[in-house]
């Protein structure tokens, strides 16, 4: 699928950059499609896409890990080096479960899981090629831009896994990176 930049302003935010997926229909692009990336919080979604029905597709995300050290390269890590990650940010469909979306955020109660996939076809088959995971998760804004929802989460760890194929579509295990941003510990 195409990727399309825009720029998008959120009231009180800076500029963020972040790629989306909902472009303008081509006269190429005629036929089924499924989508590239899905998200899920806990049991709020739903979908039709087999093997995902409790997620949603994504138009577009931005998240960024980050770890500062010192200037010293000899020196060890100081508590300067703290792991830290932005807000999450997400942009999906304005749908049925965006209400409770919002009332989690008027009420400030938790997400306990949110996972994001990007899936690939191999054998004819959908399968994930990544998942991303964040866990002790606060939805921080809520934007509705006409039939689209912005939502800033933030997040309390992350654990992102890469699934590995070989060229004749058999798996080849997996590559995993985990973050604890609460308790600054990674893996």
């Amino acid at each position: 699928m195409t990727t399309n930049f825009q720029i998008i302003e959120l009231p009180g935010k800076r500029t963020f950059r972040i790629a989306t997926t909902d472009v303008p229909v081509t006269d190429e692009d005629i036929g089924v499609k499924s989508p590239e990336w899905m998200v899920s919080m806990d049991k709020l979604m739903c979908s039709t896409v087999e093997g995902f029905t409790s997620y949603v597709e994504m138009y577009g995300w931005y998240g960024e890990s980050s770890r500062f050290t010192s200037p010293d390269a000899s020196g060890p890590l100081f508590t300067s080096s703290t792991l830290r990650h932005t807000d999450l940010i997400l942009i999906i469909p304005y749908g049925g479960y965006c209400a409770q979306i919002e009332s989690n955020m008027n009420l400030g109660q938790p997400i306990g899981s949110l996972k994001i996939v990007r899936l690939g076809n191999i054998s004819q088959a959908k399968v994930k090629m990544q998942e991303i995971e964040y866990t002790t998760c606060k939805i921080q804004t809520c934007q509705q831009q006409l039939d689209r929802m912005i939502i800033h989460v933030m997040i309390g760890t992350k654990t992102n896994t890469v699934f590995v194929y070989g060229q004749d579509g058999t798996s080849q295990g997996q590559m995993v990176s985990k973050a604890d941003y609460i308790k600054n510990i990674a893996q």
